[in-house]
């Protein structure tokens, strides 16, 4: 996410379209912003100005937007679309994870937020729109996995990564996140789960999901994760949402 776009090989693609058909899920899904439940035909459209403002968004200010100078060529496409809402720039790619439930998903990424996203007035203060926009972008956490091996850095970047995003798709998702922003939760294993007791409940947890690549457990579902923030075993942290340690926030 970090000044690049994120690169699924086509490999890796075709062996998710492949297990979402082998398992039967469904040809068409509800979708929201970028986040796409298994199936979802849909073609992922970023939305135009007029729909990120109405929402509470300044589109001038979203980062690698797709369509933009500084993105890729390779990572869109011009395209048509008769969707009102969207604009005709077409993401081409996509990536898998899990949503709430631990089901299969696949996502695109618009672009990235700055606290210079939210709508303000002429002195400065959040519009109504701009606090509401802010309050959903707060509500709706995606889950990344940095490696404890590279220090648990709050790094986006792929090669930081433990395993697949979580995203937590509760709370009527795809019917009040409109434009799909997401805070980014970083979900950090604590010295606890080291021990005895921790282990009693992370190793039936990777019996059944397998171990990730630092070799604690894979994660799949949002209320696993706050379950084990519950017992002490994981640790949320989120980038300081003045920007100082990077963008919070991601469509």
């Amino acid at each position: 996410m970090k000044g690049y776009r994120l690169r699924t090989l086509p490999v890796l693609l075709a062996v998710l379209m492949m297990t979402a058909s082998l398992t039967g899920l469904p040809a068409a899904s509800a979708q929201s912003g970028g986040t796409r439940a298994s199936g979802d035909q849909t073609p992922p459209f970023d939305f135009n100005d007029d729909f990120y403002r109405q929402n509470g968004f300044v589109p001038e200010n979203i980062l690698m937007r797709i369509g933009t100078p500084g993105v890729r060529e390779g990572d869109w496409m011009f395209d048509t679309t008769s969707d009102p809402t969207r604009r005709g720039v077409r993401d081409k790619e996509t990536t898998g994870g899990w949503n709430a439930s631990g089901a299969l998903i696949y996502y695109n990424i618009f672009g990235m937020a700055m606290p210079n996203i939210f709508e303000r007035d002429a002195a400065g203060n959040l519009t109504a729109r701009g606090a509401r926009a802010k309050e959903i972008a707060n509500s709706y956490r995606a889950f990344l996995f940095p490696k404890a091996s590279a220090g648990s850095k709050l790094d986006p970047g792929l090669p930081n990564r433990r395993q697949d995003n979580v995203f937590d798709t509760r709370n009527g998702y795809f019917s009040n996140n409109p434009t799909g922003i997401w805070i980014l939760a970083f979900v950090v294993f604590t010295p606890k789960a080291s021990t005895a007791e921790g282990k009693k409940i992370l190793d039936p947890i990777a019996a059944t999901n397998g171990r990730d690549l630092d070799g604690t457990p894979i994660l799949q579902s949002a209320s696993q994760i706050d379950g084990l923030v519950q017992e002490g075993l994981v640790e949320l942290r989120f980038r300081a949402q003045d920007g100082s340690q990077g963008f919070p926030w991601v469509f």
